[in-house]
């Protein structure tokens, strides 16, 4: 039988408390401070991640659609959110390949590895699309730098661009741990393989630090953008000056 696990985040942090709060009947099986995991029927769960990233294993596509809309108190549209899809299934092995699990016991633990790994990597797509877009706003004044001299900045824009980069990276480190692991994934030697799968397949680590670098590229380019326009400023403070030296020699002079 096969399972399907999706992933989503909705670009926001969860209020845990909150969360609760909706979900009265359902039975909460494992909780820690930074997620839920609820058990809705038999081997159907909600996974619930404080930075953001709810999973659903083994749920329809209306009780998803109920559920994140009662989440976001809005009316929302699936196709537009990040999302993870893979189908997971119980045989004699363990392994993971392109969009399909493999599992030699379906149980609690297994279903935390899985939904944490999902959570992880649904959560670091949002922050590439986000990257990406900055990426290319800071690649426009870049190649009116190099075609013109200059660029069409303002300061206030500036600060705005630096903010959105800084803020990016202030949420990367505070809700994305890339190298946390359940401690169940040691517990057993078949979880311990699951997690290295997922995590190999999902390529968490390497796209984590692709993120990071980007942003420092980002970041660099701005900081070089500030200083031309600080350099420029000051080269019109020091020609008004200048003017208003002559000026006033002039004045003394007639």
């Amino acid at each position: 039988m096969d399972i399907e696990v999706i992933a989503y985040h909705l670009e926001r942090r969860f209020d845990l408390s909150f969360i609760r709060s909706l979900f009265p009947k359902l039975s909460l099986v494992k909780r820690e401070h930074t997620f839920l995991l609820y058990e809705r029927a038999e081997n159907s769960y909600v996974y619930i991640k404080d930075y953001g990233s709810i999973v659903f294993f083994n749920c329809d596509e209306s009780y998803i659609k109920t559920t994140i809309c009662s989440i976001l108190e809005k009316e929302v549209h699936l196709k537009n959110l990040p999302s993870e899809f893979y189908n997971l299934s119980e045989t004699n092995t363990t392994d993971v390949d392109f969009g399909y699990i493999e599992v030699e016991v379906l149980n609690i633990d297994t279903v935390h590895i899985v939904c944490l790994n999902l959570a992880q990597s649904v959560a670091l797509m949002n922050y590439v699309d986000k990257t990406s877009d900055l990426h290319d706003k800071t690649l426009t004044y870049s190649k009116q730098l190099e075609k013109t001299g200059s660029f069409k900045l303002s300061k206030n824009k500036m600060r705005r661009f630096i903010g959105k980069t800084m803020n990016l990276k202030n949420s990367i480190a505070e809700d994305l741990f890339v190298f946390e692991a359940p401690e169940v994934a040691w517990n057993t030697k078949e979880l311990s393989l699951l997690d290295y799968k997922l995590r190999d397949e999902l390529d968490v680590v390497k796209r984590h630090h692709g993120v990071v670098n980007s942003l420092n590229v980002i970041k660099e380019n701005l900081d070089l953008f500030r200083d031309i326009m600080n350099h420029k400023y000051s080269s019109m403070l020091e020609w008004i000056i200048i003017i208003l030296i002559l000026l006033e020699v002039m004045q003394m002079f007639f």
